[in-house]
């Protein structure tokens, strides 16, 4: 086997794994049950599904569109004020109008707004769906208090009551913790009904620009130990989750979720009026619902302690256990030194040292190799013709060398699980989300641009593109030509995916391969030295 082809399948096929996970094992994470043809609406609560016997009280008629659309206006609001949030509920509909978190802004700009998960929209999140084809969005409520503050350990609460289109009445109350992203919601009257469905939308997350991160909102629901994954791009057909402990929308770093306070419920990701939506149903004993909402960072310790198995949503791939620890020795070290780029510079060391000896023996097993080539080449020069005879001299030179052609590959196939998860972790981590480095390098989770006479120069990308090169052209050189020239495409193609990645991440790039070349050249140096005194 030539370790060099085998070198260069492996860089493939790490390429075609993050391809793969990223554009069809992510936006699909779990088979979703789409509804039949001809069914392109989602179900009230408390309806049949399609082809279940009739129930006893009939079905309404089914459909999202029940009022959901229905802007806030020139109404009334409740403000309510935490360690953590501050929202605005508009007395139409008792809905969210605007959830701010006091601990992240929009943009790296101190003067910039605080951060509102509430995207403007026709339908606004925590709407809820009746019976009947109905919803509360158009109720107008009366609230208990005009404002509510609470901090620390204490907890508050307001009520909104109201009537529905038939004149029945209906509550809403919101119960709020001093120190939680986590805030309770129950539902109650408006006749009876088996099950009430909460309604959550797409979250609004701002990256440095202050533009939206498009691409990278997903609508989610949980269930079975399965996490369901949907682009809210494709919506168009209903997919329903049955037994869901909640589900909602999820951005990079942040997170809109819906949990029934009580088992499980069913959770339906769609679009109504050209919205993306997730609702959750949940039980409905007496005519009265509990739900628990999540609006907040996708930080893992926050997730945990909301409960849940929330932190779920929080998605580290296939090698989670070792990207996990890994973002908890990034958040170590910055207890020590509060700069998340010589944290990651130092995590980059770390990792390097603790795979140096796998390291060590991939580089003398490639430098055997390479003094093998001449005999190789005589090789293939002499048996052209005769593949199987080649097959066993080389073998035969192999074993005389004692040289084992895969030994060179093995420890580096070996490291891919680590540098997987620790892109993995410094893609996902939320601490690099406007935490700046040094010089123009204010976000280090947004892609690096230096400007220049009005252009944003990658700097950082090109600078690991040519220590790419660079480490290349220091490794021993195997294989023929042809191969070797294929090799020094790679860093060009991985400079070219790379161009938009995190700063952070590129960082860790950098540093990596900065630190493999000062390790190549001492090798190469003391072989060196070995050889003179010989």
């Amino acid at each position: 086997m030539d370790q060099r082809r085998f070198l260069l399948a492996l860089v493939l096929a790490f390429l075609l794994l993050y391809a793969y996970e990223q554009l069809v094992i992510r936006p699909y994470r779990t088979a979703p049950r789409p509804v039949p043809q001809g069914e392109q609406t989602v179900p009230e609560p408390g309806a049949a599904p399609p082809g279940a016997p009739s129930p006893t009280v009939p079905p309404a008629t089914q459909g999202p569109s029940s009022g959901l659309a229905v802007p806030p206006g020139d109404h009334p609001t409740v403000t309510v004020e935490t360690d953590r949030i501050r929202a605005t509920i508009t007395t139409l509909g008792a809905r969210l109008e605007s959830f701010q978190l006091k601990n992240f802004r929009e943009t790296v700009a101190r003067d910039s707004p605080l951060l509102d998960l509430v995207t403007t929209s026709q339908i606004l999140p925590l709407t809820i769906q009746l019976r009947d084809g109905k919803s509360d969005a158009g109720v107008v409520y009366t609230p208990s208090v005009g404002s509510l503050e609470v901090h620390g350990t204490q907890q508050g609460e307001i009520s909104f009551t109201g009537s529905s289109s038939d004149g029945r009445p209906i509550e809403k109350r919101y119960r709020f913790s001093g120190a939680s992203y986590l805030f309770d919601l129950d539902v109650s009257g408006a006749g009876a009904s088996d099950r009430l469905g909460v309604i959550l939308t797409p979250i609004s997350e701002k990256g440095a620009s202050g533009g939206r991160q498009s691409g990278r909102e997903l609508a989610i629901a949980f269930a079975n130990e399965k996490v369901t994954e949907r682009a809210i791009d494709k919506l168009v057909e209903p997919t329903e989750i049955t037994d869901s402990l909640w589900a909602g929308f999820s951005a990079q770093y942040f997170a809109a979720l819906a949990v029934p306070a009580t088992g499980s419920g069913t959770a339906w990701l769609a679009v109504s009026d050209s919205t993306p939506i997730a609702r959750v149903d949940a039980t409905a004993e007496s005519g009265r619902a509990a739900f628990q909402i999540f609006l907040g960072p996708k930080d893992r310790e926050t997730l945990n302690e909301a409960g849940h198995q929330l932190d779920r949503a929080l998605d580290f791939g296939w090698f989670w256990f070792i990207a996990i620890p890994l973002l908890s020795g990034l958040r170590l070290l910055h207890r020590f030194i509060p700069n998340y780029g010589v944290n990651i510079i130092l995590l980059t060391t770390i990792v390097k040292l603790a795979t140096l000896p796998l390291t060590q023996t991939s580089m003398k097993s490639m430098k055997a190799m390479q003094k093998l080539q001449p005999e190789m080449q005589r090789l293939r020069e002499r048996y052209k013709d005769d593949q199987a005879t080649l097959q066993k001299e080389v073998m035969e030179l192999y074993k005389r060398h004692r040289v084992n052609p895969v030994s060179g590959c093995l420890p580096m196939l070996l490291q891919l699980p680590i540098f997987v998860g620790l892109y993995n972790a410094l893609m996902h981590a939320i601490e690099l989300r406007h935490a700046p480095f040094m010089l123009w390098i204010n976000d280090l989770s947004a892609p690096d641009r230096l400007s220049i006479a009005g252009f944003g120069i990658p700097v950082l990308v090109l600078l690991m593109g040519a220590s790419m090169l660079l480490q290349q052209w220091m490794t021993p050189q195997q294989g023929d030509p042809a191969q070797q020239r294929m090799m020094l495409i790679m860093p060009v193609v991985f400079t070219f995916i790379s161009f938009n990645f995190p700063s952070g991440l590129v960082l860790y790039w950098l540093v990596n391969n900065l630190l493999s070349m000062g390790q190549q050249w001492y090798m190469l140096r003391s072989d060196n030295g070995g050889a003179r005194r010989r």
